[in-house]
């Protein structure tokens, strides 16, 4: 009989980590794309620069969701891979630039705790 894995609560402190930056990526760049819908009436180059600003933004904020998806994944202990895309992809987000810092940490602590996960 193996012995008990013992667990930590890294996992779930790096998975919390990831759900605040992932939400506050999607709070981040909602606002800029609604930031940006307004320089759609700009003549001239405002509506291209306002698509750009759009387009740039969902990805961000698909970005985030996954971010948001590998947090409860690594709360729930579960698909330590996607905890980690998690991470790396919330670095990316930029939630009000706090949002890449908690990524970072949130991934750290989902890194060094792969032993936990099923």
């Amino acid at each position: 009989m193996m012995p008990m894995q013992e667990r930590t609560a890294l996992p779930v402190a790096g998975g919390a980590l990831l759900l605040v930056a992932g939400i506050l990526g999607i709070i981040f760049w909602g606002m800029v794309i609604a930031g940006a819908s307004t320089i759609g009436i700009v003549p001239g180059i405002g509506g291209a620069l306002a698509s750009i600003v759009a387009i740039c933004g969902g990805i961000e904020i698909v970005f985030s969701l996954i971010a948001l998806i590998g947090g409860v994944f690594a709360i729930q202990r579960k698909m330590w891979g996607l905890g980690l895309a998690g991470g790396i992809l919330g670095l990316l987000s930029f939630g009000f630039f706090i949002g890449s810092i908690l990524a970072l940490v949130g991934l750290i602590l989902i890194a060094i705790s792969r032993k936990e996960f099923a």
